[in-house]
């Protein structure tokens, strides 16, 4: 009898619940980048590692738009190709804005982080070039790096 009741009545609804405060959670928006921290001076442009000479994890980013809207979220997507069939360990993930000082923005993404990668699905991010680092490392303690520039039109 308590076993029909659960199964008919509790479980179901505490489905329901789930995915709806689940669908509610992805719905908002990430600010990825403040206004105030775009407002700060560019970092020196450095050359980009088109080799990863510790033979680290690979860092691609995936159908992740390089023009954006203001005010517009879009889709933040990222994927960790593991070296040596070694895996990324999440725990060491790392995302900057290359600003000067660099801004640490990791805890922004940090609940999207998986070991296969980041896949956000809203974030804003304000007008203008912005330049952001990942650096992954696997659990053999090899690192992965790479720049990815986002730019963003005013409304």
């Amino acid at each position: 009898m308590i076993e029909s009741v659960l199964i008919r009545h509790i479980l179901p609804a505490a489905v329901v619940f789930s995915a709806l405060s689940g669908a509610s959670y992805a719905a908002e928006p990430i600010q990825l980048i403040t206004r105030a921290e775009a407002g700060l001076p560019a970092a020196a442009t450095a050359a980009a590692s088109t080799r990863n000479l510790t033979r680290g994890p690979a860092i691609d980013t995936l159908p992740t738009p390089d023009k954006g809207v203001d005010g517009k979220p879009f889709r933040l997507s990222v994927r960790f190709l593991s070296s040596n069939g070694v895996p990324v360990d999440p725990a060491t993930v790392r995302v900057f804005y290359r600003r000067q000082p660099p801004v640490d923005i990791t805890d922004r993404v940090k609940p999207y982080i998986t070991p296969a990668g980041i896949e956000a699905p809203s974030v804003v991010v304000p007008p203008g070039k912005h330049v952001l680092e990942i650096e992954a490392t696997d659990k053999e303690g090899r690192v992965g790096r790479r720049q990815l520039t986002l730019t963003v039109a005013p409304q």
